[in-house]
C-alpha cells in the first residue's frame, strides 16, 4: 500500500487528528469521528523555459490543481480502501475546514514561512497542499527532514514585499498583492502600478523568490502540471482548467488590461 502510496503522493505523513486545531468555515464537511490525517504536498515547480512571458504566479502556470490534486488524492483513498474497507476516507484541497499549513506543519511536513506558505526542505514553498481524513487509525509517520527545518531570521520576504502585507505581527492578506489581483474590487492606483511594476496579471512570486529555501528548490513537478502549462494571461487564454477560471474572464481582462497601461 505505501509503495502505491508514495507514486500519488511525492512528499506525505500522517498525523492523528488534531481537535484542538480550530475549524474553519466551509460546505465541505469532515467524517464522523475522524481519527487520522494524511497531509501532502505537490510540487508545481517548473523548468525555467516554461515561464517565458510570465505574468501571473507560478502556480498559476501549471493545470488547475485543485483538480490534478483532488484526482491524486481519490485515488490514494481507493488504494487505502482496499486496505481499509471499514472505514471512511475524504479528501480536500484549498477548501478544507482545517487550516491547511498549520496542518502541514503539525505533522511534521515542514514549516511556516514568515510569508505564511508551508516550506518543505525538498521543494522549498513551491507546494501545494491536500489532505485525507479519515476514520482509521493510521500509523503516525513524519519526514525527519522537514521535522528539522525553521524559518530563519533574514526577514527577506518581509523586505522585498512590495504592499508590506508581511511587515506586521501577522500577514496582512487584505494588502497582499495576490489577494489584491484576485478581489473583484479595482485595485488602488497605487496597487494597480505595483502589479504592472511586477508585470503581474495574477499573483506575487516575491515573497518566495527571495527565500533562501527555494534556491535549491528540486525541480520535479507532476507530470500532470507539465502538460498544458500556460505561463502568460491574455485576453484569448482559454481558462477552463485554469486555477484562476473561478474569478471570471471579466476581472481576469480587467487585469490584462491594466498590464497594458505601462
Amino acid at each position: 500500500m505505501q509503495d502505491r502510496l508514495n507514486e500519488l503522493l511525492p512528499l506525505w505523513t500522517v498525523c492523528d487528528f488534531p481537535y484542538d486545531m480550530p475549524f474553519l468555515p466551509t460546505r465541505k464537511t469532515l467524517p464522523q469521528n475522524p481519527r487520522s490525517v494524511i497531509v501532502a504536498a505537490f510540487p508545481y515547480l517548473l523548468p525555467e523555459e516554461y515561464y517565458a512571458n510570465r505574468n501571473i504566479a507560478r502556480y498559476a502556470v501549471v493545470r488547475d490543481y485543485h483538480q490534478v490534486v483532488a484526482a491524486r488524492l481519490e485515488q490514494a483513498c481507493v488504494v487505502l480502501r482496499e486496505s481499509y474497507p471499514n472505514d471512511e476516507f475524504v479528501h480536500y484541497c484549498d477548501h478544507s475546514p482545517l487550516p491547511e499549513v498549520a496542518l502541514a506543519e503539525h505533522a511534521g511536513l515542514g514549516v511556516r514561512g514568515r510569508h505564511n506558505l508551508l516550506i518543505t526542505e525538498e521543494y522549498g514553498s513551491w507546494v501545494v497542499l491536500g489532505e485525507i481524513v479519515t476514520t482509521a487509525q493510521l500509523p503516525i509517520m513524519q519526514n525527519a527532514k522537514c521535522l528539522m527545518l525553521n524559518c530563519g531570521d533574514c526577514n527577506r520576504c518581509i523586505k522585498a514585499c512590495p504592499a508590506n502585507a508581511l511587515g506586521g505581527e501577522q500577514f496582512d492578506r487584505t494588502q497582499c498583492l495576490s489577494y489584491i489581483s484576485q478581489r473583484k474590487e479595482p485595485p488602488s492606483d497605487t496597487a494597480a502600478a505595483q502589479l504592472r511594476a511586477m508585470h503581474s496579471a495574477w499573483g506575487c512570486d516575491i515573497c518566495q523568490q527571495v527565500c533562501p529555501h527555494n534556491r535549491k528548490a528540486k525541480i520535479a513537478p507532476l507530470p500532470e502540471f507539465l502538460q498544458g502549462a500556460i505561463a502568460q494571461l491574455t485576453h484569448t487564454t482559454p481558462i477552463e482548467d485554469r486555477a484562476y477560471a473561478w474569478r471570471g474572464q471579466k476581472i481576469l481582462g480587467r487585469n490584462v488590461d491594466n498590464l497594458q497601461e505601462e
